[in-house]
């Protein structure tokens, strides 16, 4: 049984959030790629390279902690997780969310509620991934955008930019969901040591 691919669920619960501005602005039709090189000066902070004002930075940075928070706090009894969010929970969600969980979360999941399951799984796992991320690579830092999944890693030194929150939404589709996200991450920290 395939899961719908990550472009056709994005469409189905983020765009639907988007106001025509933010959809325009952020230059995807559907899921970013996990890694983007941005067109940036060297050594620009990730302050530097949002598009966002303070005020919004600090919004849509209270946003991704209420998720984080949110996923500290329904993950220790979804999947028995214990202590601070690490690798050990991005292995144990790799474990718990089989195929036919994702479907049955998919099914259940009703796209014009802004508090459906896949909705809010998939940003509490990108806030998870980013956190998690950035506690492996204390050089990587939030480049804040708008709506808050848009929000992702950036690594000065590489001007790289990761999009934790599409890894989510492609982990939980057919695109991804046989890919380890603990070696994803891995791959990523290996890519930015060489970079």
């Amino acid at each position: 049984m395939d899961l719908p691919h990550c472009d056709t669920l994005f469409l189905r619960y983020f765009d639907p959030w988007y106001d025509e501005r933010d959809r325009k602005r952020r230059g995807y039709e559907a899921t970013r790629p996990d890694v983007e090189q941005l067109n940036v000066g060297v050594g620009l902070s990730a302050s530097d390279v949002s598009p966002l004002s303070a005020e919004s930075q600090q919004d849509a940075a209270q946003r991704i902690q209420d998720m984080f928070e949110a996923a500290s706090e329904d993950w220790t009894g979804l999947l028995g997780v214990k202590g601070a969010p690490s690798i050990a929970w991005i292995a144990e969600f790799d474990r718990h969310h089989t195929r036919p969980r994702i479907q049955q979360i998919v099914k259940r999941s009703n796209p014009e509620q802004y508090d459906n399951d896949y909705f809010v799984l998939c940003c509490e796992l990108g806030a998870v991934l980013g956190t998690v991320l950035q506690a492996i690579e204390p050089r990587l830092s939030w480049l804040y955008d708008w709506p808050y999944w848009e929000s992702a890693l950036y690594d000065r030194q590489t001007r790289s930019r990761i999009n934790v929150f599409h890894w989510a939404v492609k982990k939980m589709s057919e695109y991804g969901v046989d890919d380890g996200l603990t070696e994803k991450l891995e791959a990523c920290r290996k890519l930015l040591s060489e970079g």
